[in-house]
């Protein structure tokens, strides 16, 4: 790649001193002509300012040496040819190729020295993009130890509240009247809450902690997987699920797109309307150098102006209680997000929603640099 920028550089220069060189020549003769056979003062004088300011644009102070050596042919060749003109006259002449050439010199100087700076800035803020990269990829390491640690360290007292409960049922389940097993039954609800929670909670720190590990993948397939493992729940339902057969292949990370396509799915299952068996359809369209996958359902839909808070940890838009925590969707941004996509919804209340987010396809993996960050 070097010996190939050297080679056209090298190409460029004697281009510029070709094409000075016919200029030179053409002045030199325009310089001859008139002052050797028409014996006269040479008319076109303004055609010498065309090399003169080339030479200082293309070398700055170094392409003086053109102007200077214009003034000093002008000079020669008056004195040479014995013209009845003022040497003084083309002495200002020839000062004023200088001067031109000292302006466009000095602009071309500071032309460079400005691109120099814009350059170094340029180089410093790469040098401390990556150190901020760095530094948000260790973060992210160690929010992912931190979510493990927690979670482990939250979830080995809820294991012994469960077992106390659990032995409570068994050793005193008989004897509890009606109000003693409401309250007991109310303090497993809870426990079990607190389970999902602490399980969301390490989830959602895990979908944007470290780089997503890119490999191309298939989404029919992850979604055909997911729906497979709810399959009973499907068949309960009556659910309908329809795959676009055109699907392209894409460059993620399987186990986050399954997670992206497993909780979509979730939201689609939860979110039905009453005695209305869901229908599901995962789809794609070309979005710009992207891959645009959607997922239609057929159900309770999303007001209007609460298509953003969706996706806003712990926000749920239905308060009954079996509609989760309000977790799943900000897990699924986030996971998008790891691999530089985009998630956004489209919902009419009673009509059903769609949710659409981008992928690289197979062929493109550069969105990856930016799940670092």
């Amino acid at each position: 790649m070097c010996a190939f920028d050297g080679s056209k550089l090298h190409d460029r220069r004697w281009v510029r001193i070709s094409l000075l060189a016919v200029l030179m020549a053409m002045s030199l003769t325009l310089v001859s002509i008139f002052h050797f056979r028409l014996y006269k003062d040479v008319v076109f004088t303004h055609f010498f300012y065309l090399p003169v300011v080339l030479a200082a644009f293309w070398w700055d102070w170094s392409g003086l040496s053109v102007a200077v050596a214009l003034f000093a042919a002008l000079l020669i060749s008056h004195t040479v040819s014995g013209l009845q003109v003022s040497l003084w006259q083309e002495t200002i002449r020839g000062s004023s190729f200088i001067i031109v050439g000292c302006v466009v010199a000095y602009l071309s100087w500071r032309g460079k020295q400005l691109r120099g700076e814009l350059e170094d800035h340029y180089r410093e803020l790469e040098r401390a993009v990556e150190e901020r990269t760095a530094e948000l990829r260790e973060k992210n390491r160690e929010l992912e130890a931190y979510a493990q640690t927690v979670s482990h360290d939250l979830n080995a007292p809820l294991v012994v509240i469960k077992g106390f409960l659990e032995l409570l049922r068994e050793r005193a389940g008989e004897r509890l009247d009606g109000e003693e097993m409401e309250y007991l039954e109310r303090m497993e609800k809870a426990a079990e809450r607190m389970g999902r929670l602490i399980d969301s909670l390490l989830e959602y720190a895990r979908a944007s902690a470290g780089a997503a590990s890119l490999e191309v993948v298939d989404p029919k397939e992850s979604f055909r997987e997911v729906v497979k493992e709810r399959a009973l729940e499907m068949e309960n339902l009556g659910a309908e699920v329809e795959v676009d057969e055109s699907i392209p292949l894409v460059a993620v990370d399987r186990v986050r797109l399954q997670q992206v396509l497993s909780n979509l799915l979730d939201n689609a299952l939860k979110y039905r309307r009453p005695d209305v068996p869901p229908r599901i359809r995962l789809g794609w369209r070309p979005e710009g150098d992207a891959v645009c996958l959607y997922l239609r359902d057929n159900g309770m839909g999303i007001e209007p102006g609460k298509a953003e808070e969706i996706f806003q940890p712990f926000t749920r838009l239905h308060s009954c209680e079996e509609h989760g925590l309000g977790l799943g969707l900000s897990i699924v941004k986030k996971a998008v997000e790891s691999w530089g996509g985009r998630i956004w919804v489209e919902s009419e209340p009673g009509r059903g929603t769609v949710f659409f987010l981008t992928l690289p396809p197979a062929g493109k993996r550069g969105w990856a640099d930016v799940s670092g960050a």
